[in-house]
């Protein structure tokens, strides 16, 4: 009895030709052509608001502004952001306009520090990353004002690093053990930098001139000192 062998079975894609292939890879790179376009026209976008925000404080920029600043159409602000409260969010991740404690502390390095080490670098360095920032200290300002889309949106990142801080000071026990205190400290030298950028004559000091700032500085290391250490 005789066999018969099958040829196998060719895929759709064999079996429609080349002029099919060719029409599905036309397919395929107009999609990446597409997700390039607009991954530009973000980014576009993304940097048109930093600019303004530089320019004028957040309490400036509208819609209308980003996208002429950006040279683009507004439907595609709304069609890849929502609206600028998603633009916001996008830019403020994307700059890390609040700094994580990770960041500007890298505990790992200093396995074997105190936690009044540690905290005293937690304070100061968040005190300086926000005096050589200008945007940042608008952001602080900005907090004290009556809430807007923007400040909402920058809220919902500042919540989270929230949360973040609070769960690396809930894994150790000293440093939960000064939670508040940390919380009056950051709040003082918050404060002081934002004076420092705003307005910098403050009871009588300067607190733009390098000097003067660096023994507050080192004078809030030493109240940590003598309470945490």
């Amino acid at each position: 009895m005789s066999t018969t062998k099958r040829k196998p079975a060719r895929s759709s894609t064999a079996r429609a030709g080349p002029a099919a292939r060719g029409r599905g890879e036309g397919k395929e790179k107009e999609k990446g052509k597409g997700q390039l376009k607009r991954e530009a026209t973000e980014s576009l976008l993304v940097e048109a608001f930093g600019r303004i925000v530089e320019r004028h404080g957040l309490r400036n920029v509208g819609v209308n502004e980003v996208v002429k600043e950006a040279g683009v159409g507004k439907a595609l602000l709304y069609r890849y952001f929502g609206g600028l409260p998603g633009l916001v969010e996008a830019w403020g991740r994307q700059n890390r306009v609040w700094p994580r404690l990770v960041d500007m502390v890298p505990l790992s390095a200093a396995p074997d520090a105190t936690a009044a080490e540690v905290l005293k670098k937690i304070v100061v360095r968040n005190a300086q990353v926000h005096r050589d920032d200008p945007v940042r200290v608008e952001m602080l300002a900005d907090e004290l004002m009556t809430p807007t889309a923007i400040s909402g949106a920058l809220g919902e990142i500042r919540k989270q690093v929230g949360r973040d801080h609070a769960a690396l000071f809930a894994r150790n026990r000293d440093f939960r053990n000064h939670h508040l205190f940390m919380v009056v400290m950051m709040a003082a030298a918050s404060y002081l930098a934002m004076r420092a950028v705003k307005s910098p004559r403050f009871m009588g000091e300067d607190l733009a001139d390098e000097a003067t700032w660096a023994r507050l500085m080192a004078e809030i290391e030493a109240v940590i000192e003598r309470v945490a250490g």
